[in-house]
């Protein structure tokens, strides 16, 4: 049995600096959910790749995208899900386009469901998309890009 926890301690703290592998897996990930926001022109963009939800969660939390809406997906990089099939390929300036957001919720909504809708309708019926093209910004950092080194 090993001690992890104190086997990844620096040196002067009695650990012998091996790094959290899970946790480096995940900074690897992050890179790649931000690498294909702001660079599609890479190899592996189309592939589907598993990515632990950790890392899903914080680039959605991290990243902050602002323009025309062409090139950010609405469901699952804008909001949280709603339909599977959808989460690929529908942008933000694609389902605002004539308001088609309400026909790809599918299946019946609890009360609280409903009242979210009825929430998410009233911000979106007044949004306005920018003419510019989209960018990505990386909140937790000042230079507003993400950088594994940093992490």
């Amino acid at each position: 049995m090993v001690a992890w926890d104190k086997v990844q301690q620096p040196l002067d703290l009695g650990g012998l600096v091996i790094l959290n592998l899970e946790i480096m897996s995940w900074s690897l990930q992050i890179r790649w959910l931000w690498l294909k926001k702001t660079d599609s022109n890479r190899p592996w963009t189309g592939l589907d790749l598993y990515i632990h939800p950790n890392a899903v969660i914080l680039i959605r939390n991290a990243v902050e995208s602002q323009g025309n809406g062409n090139c950010t997906l609405f469901w699952s990089e804008w909001l949280l899900a709603v339909l599977d099939r959808l989460q690929k390929f529908r942008t933000v300036a694609m389902t605002l386009q004539d308001q088609r957001w309400p026909g790809d919720i599918q299946g019946g909504l609890s009360l609280i469901g409903l009242f979210e809708n009825f929430q998410l309708w009233d911000v979106l019926y007044v949004m306005v998309l920018s003419q510019k093209v989209d960018q990505h910004i990386w909140r937790l950092y000042v230079l507003e890009i993400f950088s594994s080194k940093l992490t």
